[in-house]
């Protein structure tokens, strides 16, 4: 499995991977209500867009503040594609994740800077299309947004709220399963060389500004995937959706589940699109109580919620295996 700083056993991993689809697929129809499908739906969209992010920092070592931009440049191409122009749902959704990498590419040349060089170019970024939004009102109806975005269908089938939260299940599989195959290549360890050591990477003979600026195409598109599903679950969209705002919160769904995890990018997208609406019982109190579990999140330290959780499961293990021994009589107890 591709994931870095954790440590899960393979039938661990294998019954992880079998438990929760399932799950997933079962919670329409265990808690048919329509609230919470459209939050599980938010949740799901928020993971894709976390992917995107996880392979730019925890692979390769990119800190983008851009998400937000690719997200929204995504999102307003199927809108006015579906709205205005009548284009098929399946169109439009490859023309936004097409949209969004080309946009990337504008920011090929500062690839090569890093760490707060590269964060604050690229938030530059996300504002300069922020404003795009939201001035450009022919295009994309300012701050009034863009109303009325149909439903998206597949053929002659028009998807409804559960529809919707299947299609968006189905895309968060093929892209885990794709990254997690892509993380585990060639392409993947030359990412990871980078990330550890550039100059090293590059005296290897890995050609160092091609391999990020492919990682940066590749997490714009999937985050314009991500914003293509999200126009079509709203169905309606507004600038300020698409602020600096929402780059710091796909920021903080890879750090809370861990950085330099797959899996982790997607509990930490959950945990921060879920337990804000599930804290709604405590009124003003709840934005407080967020921000309080989210410190207590981030100090578990990098590895996030996953690492914490394969550090239980190892130490566990291990405690068992000692009362095992001591049952048994059989040596002493490992330390």
């Amino acid at each position: 499995m591709a994931e870095r700083g954790v440590d899960f056993s393979a039938s661990q991993i294998w019954i992880g991977r079998a438990v929760v689809p399932v799950i997933l697929v079962a919670a329409p129809f265990v808690y048919n209500q329509i609230y919470f499908i459209h939050v599980m739906g938010l949740a799901m969209i928020a993971s894709v867009a976390a992917l995107g992010m996880q392979l730019l920092i925890g692979y390769s070592g990119q800190l983008s503040m851009g998400q937000a931009a690719f997200f929204g440049i995504g999102a307003y191409t199927s809108g006015i594609l579906t709205k205005d122009y009548g284009v098929p749902f399946g169109v439009a959704f490859f023309a936004s994740g097409l949209m969004a990498a080309i946009s990337s590419l504008a920011l090929a040349p500062i690839t090569r800077l890093r760490g707060v060089y590269l964060a604050v170019a690229t938030l530059g970024f996300t504002i300069v299309v922020f404003l795009i939004l939201l001035n450009e009102e022919w295009l994309t109806g300012g701050s009034f947004g863009l109303l009325a975005i149909p439903w998206p269908s597949i053929g002659p089938v028009s998807l409804n709220e559960t529809g919707i939260y299947f299609l968006c299940l189905a895309v968060l599989v093929v892209i885990y399963m794709a990254f997690e195959r892509l993380v585990d290549s060639r392409f993947g360890r030359a990412l990871q060389a980078i990330m550890l050591d550039e100059d090293a990477a590059r005296a290897s003979g890995v050609n160092v500004t091609l391999y990020k600026i492919k990682c940066f195409v590749i997490a714009a598109m999937v985050t314009g995937f991500a914003g293509c599903l999200f126009a079509h679950h709203s169905r309606y969209l507004n600038p300020d959706d698409f602020t600096f705002w929402r780059s710091i919160e796909i920021l903080i769904m890879v750090g809370v589940g861990g950085i330099g995890s797959m899996t982790g990018a997607i509990i930490g997208a959950f945990i921060v699109v879920l337990l804000p609406e599930y804290l709604r019982a405590f009124d003003e109190w709840r934005l407080v109580i967020f921000g309080v579990l989210l410190v207590l999140f981030m100090g578990l330290g990098k590895g996030g919620i996953v690492g914490f959780i394969s550090l239980a499961l190892r130490q566990g293990g291990t405690v068992l295996e000692n009362g095992k021994r001591a049952l048994l009589g059989r040596g002493s107890p490992r330390p």
